[in-house]
């Protein structure tokens, strides 16, 4: 058997057509310099049967004698890999794997120039964007989709505490992994083709392993969760004593912008977005101007008391926060007027496309 580069590690539960898909999806290609590996959390429906009948030998399926839970099952199905890097990939995403080899070359140029942590993305483009130091803070310390993360693994293994990691965080604790890989070399951002970008592709058929419905400002993009999100992404950055404080404030203007984005428009483009909504078992929800407002300043405040509290608050960064967040406002107000008037007329949709494409 070849050299393994790659190993696509995929914790399922009770999803069994979704894993018998990537599996098959993932096999798709001659290429024998990558694995596939199941952690199987205790599944109670076909998802062993059907597993087992996978004859390939880049196929390992491994069942848990017990339910170890969403992230310690994460965490399992990456200690099973066996290759040069773990690629992990959430039960209920699509793959493709005939651009595997496409994967392989950008990950041996990312073992040639020291890069211990890769982002895929999904639509295939050409090229590798890296990022070190703070950037690279700023840029993948973050909540995204897990499936793409892709871990050095020797590194991953020497990882002090990292069992821990997937126990106190909040929703993807594989950031807690990503941060202590940055502060041991690069970060890098590839398009190989072969994750899908997130989710399942029938959004309405399926409703998240996260989210089973309920309250929507309990969901992990409701901006109350957002706002924990954020305070434990700067708490786990801004106290390295790697980075000067200069840098640390980089970082946190990054993030504080990012988050009075996702408690305003964010919030209101996914409480609109049907398919998105339907996803999450939730309804379409109508979010108004005031509404964002309300969450902008209720943001600025808890984050100057988590500031004032952890001893993390300077007169630069209430400069930082008085400046975005009043930007911030008006921005919203600005684009939300222009949306009203031009929303009817279609425009909006074809912006809309065009901006995420």
């Amino acid at each position: 058997m070849s050299e393994i580069i790659v190993s696509f590690c995929v914790p399922v539960y009770n999803n069994a057509e979704a894993a018998v898909r990537i599996v098959n999806d993932l096999l798709d290609t001659k290429d024998a310099r990558f694995e596939i590996v199941v952690s199987d959390d205790a599944s109670s429906d076909e998802t062993e049967k059907l597993l087992r009948e996978i004859q390939d030998e880049r196929f390992r399926y491994f069942r848990n004698a017990k339910n170890l839970g969403a992230h310690k099952n994460w965490e399992h199905s990456l200690e099973l890999g066996r290759g040069r890097w773990l690629y992990l990939v959430m039960g209920r995403d699509r793959m493709h794997g005939e651009n595997i080899t496409a994967l392989i070359e950008r990950l041996n140029y990312a073992d040639e120039n020291g890069i211990t942590y890769l982002k895929d993305r999904g639509r295939k483009r050409e090229g590798v964007k890296v990022y070190e130091g703070i950037e690279a803070m700023s840029e993948f310390v973050t909540y995204n989709h897990p499936t793409g993360c892709i871990f050095k693994a020797d590194l991953f293994r020497e990882i002090p505490g990292r069992t821990r990691y997937f126990e106190i965080s909040d929703m993807y604790p594989e950031i807690y992994v990503v941060r202590d890989l940055l502060l041991k070399g690069k970060g890098a951002q590839i398009h190989s083709g072969v994750a899908f970008g997130g989710f399942v592709t029938d959004k309405s058929a399926a409703k998240s392993n996260v989210e089973r419905g309920g309250d929507i400002r309990e969901t992990y993009f409701a901006p109350l969760r957002r706002t924990k999100q954020f305070f434990e992404q700067i708490d786990m950055v801004m106290t390295l004593k790697e980075f000067t404080s200069g840098e640390l404030d980089k970082f946190f203007e990054n993030k504080y912008r990012s988050l009075l984005e996702h408690v305003s428009y964010r919030w209101r483009i996914w409480c609109g977005d049907a398919v998105q909504m339907s996803h999450y078992g939730q309804p379409v929800t109508k979010i108004s101007l005031a509404e964002m407002i309300r969450n902008i300043t209720k943001a600025f405040k808890d984050t100057k008391s988590h500031l004032e509290e952890n001893g993390m608050f300077t007169p630069t960064r209430k400069e930082i926060m008085k400046k975005i967040t009043a930007r911030s406002a008006f921005h919203l107000t600005v684009k939300t007027i222009i949306r009203a008037i031009i929303e009817p007329l279609g425009i909006w949709k074809i912006l809309h496309f065009f901006r995420n494409y």
